[in-house]
C-alpha cells in the first residue's frame, strides 16, 4: 500500500545508466545522426553530467564529456565558451592545487602550466564550426585567453580586431580593444581608434560610456604630447 509513496531510486539509476549507454555507444561508433532530433537534449544531458565530474576535478572525464556535448550540439556558444573557461581557468588550479594557485601568475614552473592550459583552451575553441568561430563572443573569448592566460597581446589583438569591425559590436569590446592597443605600446593607434569610436557613440546610451571614452582620449593626448 505504501510502495507508491516511497522514493524510487530506480529513476536516478536509470538516468545514470542512460548516460553511460549513450557515451559508450557513441564511443563504439554509433553515428550521431542516429539520435535525430534528440541530439540537443542528449547534449544538455551530457553537459549537466559533466559538472558532476567537474566537482570532483576529474579532468579526463570533463574533457571527454565536453567533446561529446559539442559534437552533439556544435551550435551552442555556451558549451564552447564555458568549456574553454573551465580548461583555461579551472584546470591549471586542479594541477597545481588550491594552495599554489597564485603561483600560476609568478615566475616558475606554474606559469608554464597556466600557459599550457591556455593553449588547450584555444585549441578547444578552434574546433568550433566556422559559423560559430566568427561570432563576436567566441572571438572575444579567444582574445581574453591570449591576454589573461597567455600574456600574448599580439595574439589577443588579432581576435579583437576581427570582433570590432563587425556590425553591432558591443561598446565594451571596442574599449577593451583600445586598451589592448595601449598596453601593447601602440599609444597613438589607441588614441586614433578611440577618437573615431567616440564619434559613433550615442549620447543617451549608458553602456556606451561616452564621457569615459572622452576622458580616456584626453589622457592619451596628454601622454602623446609629453612624448613629443
Amino acid at each position: 500500500m505504501v510502495r507508491p509513496l516511497t522514493p524510487d531510486s530506480s529513476e536516478a539509476a536509470s538516468e545514470s545508466e542512460s548516460l553511460a549507454s549513450l557515451t559508450g555507444s557513441l564511443g563504439q561508433g554509433i553515428t550521431l545522426a542516429a539520435l535525430g532530433g534528440y541530439r540537443n537534449v542528449a547534449a544538455n544531458f551530457v553537459w549537466i553530467s559533466m559538472y558532476g565530474d567537474w566537482q570532483y576535478r576529474r579532468k579526463s572525464e570533463v574533457l571527454e564529456k565536453m567533446r561529446l556535448a559539442v559534437s552533439l550540439n556544435p551550435d551552442s556558444l555556451y558549451f564552447w565558451i564555458d568549456g574553454s573557461r573551465i580548461i583555461a581557468n579551472d584546470m591549471p588550479v586542479w594541477q597545481v592545487g588550491d594552495d599554489f594557485m597564485e603561483s600560476l601568475f609568478r615566475e616558475g614552473e606554474s606559469v608554464g602550466v597556466r600557459k599550457e592550459f591556455g593553449e588547450k583552451a584555444l585549441s578547444f575553441l578552434d574546433d568550433a564550426p566556422e559559423r560559430i568561430a566568427v561570432q563576436i563572443p567566441l572571438l572575444v573569448e579567444k582574445g581574453a585567453i591570449c591576454w589573461r592566460r597567455l600574456e600574448d597581446l599580439d595574439r589577443a589583438l588579432v581576435y579583437f580586431e576581427r570582433a570590432v569591425v563587425q556590425p553591432e559590436v558591443p561598446y565594451y569590446v571596442c574599449r577593451v580593444y583600445a586598451e589592448l592597443l595601449y598596453r601593447n605600446g601602440n599609444v597613438r593607434e589607441a588614441w586614433e581608434y578611440l577618437r573615431e569610436h567616440y564619434e559613433t557613440l550615442p549620447d543617451n546610451e549608458l553602456s556606451a560610456m561616452k564621457p569615459v571614452v572622452f576622458s580616456r582620449i584626453q589622457e592619451l593626448e596628454k601622454e602623446l604630447s609629453a612624448a613629443d
